[in-house]
């Protein structure tokens, strides 16, 4: 069956995110015909090393994050409160405007999902 339908684009997250930093879709990716360029949604697939935290408070961006524990023990940091992803499927949802900091209790593989994806 022909189709005019876009080809399925396929890949390997790891590999397709090693200049920026675990995320594989969103505003930043190279190339404007990229199909992995978008400013809807960003999606970073990223393993924590056990005892890496984020040193310094990431400041509340005008955006809306998820994050999804694949594997591990991951904390997600609030001015106010604490939030353990510690069973595969926990997940917290923030912001826009919330400002937040990590730390993974032992190696961690954390979806996250931004949007819109907007230059910060």
């Amino acid at each position: 069956m022909k189709t005019n339908a876009p080809a399925p684009v396929y890949g390997n997250a790891v590999l397709s995110s090693k200049d920026t930093r675990g995320w594989f879709l969103g505003h930043f990716m190279p190339g404007e015909e990229n199909p992995l360029r978008t400013s809807d949604v960003e999606i970073k697939w990223f393993t924590h090393a056990k005892g890496e935290t984020r040193e310094n408070w990431a400041p509340g961006n005008p955006v809306k994050t998820l994050n999804i524990l694949i594997r591990g023990h991951f904390v997600l940091l609030f001015p106010d409160q604490e939030v353990t992803l510690s069973k595969e499927g926990d997940y917290v949802l923030f912001g826009p405007d919330m400002p937040h900091s990590f730390r993974s209790e032992e190696e961690s593989l954390v979806l996250t999902v931004r949007w819109p994806s907007i230059p910060l």
